[in-house]
């Protein structure tokens, strides 16, 4: 398991559950937000939060079409519910140490998706100076 994935594929289940869900919760516009104090400003990481979630869910949306099992197994791991690796093994049709190699894979994958978008965007970032330079 890749810590760093994990936490940022537990991330973007917290998320996508949100906003299946209507996204309840407390709002700082409710009343009871408004008699806490608030310290910061913390739309700036809710904007950051949701990028991120949003990087992970164009991930794993592709794998849908090309890399099925990953897809499937990121549903049920991540968001299908608090499911033993039992309970998702009987689900996929697979023993519980095929999940495993398969909760790896899908890290390994989110990982190298995650360094090519990284790259491509350091890529533009250089032919903006390019261009700014010419």
């Amino acid at each position: 398991m890749i810590e760093y994935i994990n936490k940022r594929m537990i991330d973007w289940a917290a998320w996508a559950k949100r906003r299946d869900d209507g996204g309840l919760g407390f709002p700082r516009s409710t009343s009871y937000c408004r008699l806490v104090q608030s310290h910061g400003d913390a739309s700036t990481d809710l904007i950051v939060a949701v990028e991120a979630a949003m990087e992970i869910e164009h991930i794993v949306s592709r794998f849908k079409v090309d890399r099925a099992h990953l897809h499937a197994v990121a549903n049920w791991v991540y968001l299908a519910g608090d499911f033993t690796m039992e309970r998702v093994a009987h689900e996929l049709g697979c023993h519980r140490d095929t999940v495993y190699t398969r909760l790896h894979q899908l890290h390994v994958a989110v990982m190298d998706e995650l360094h090519e978008i990284t790259i491509a965007a350091e890529d533009r970032v250089r032919e903006n100076k390019v261009k700014r330079i010419a």
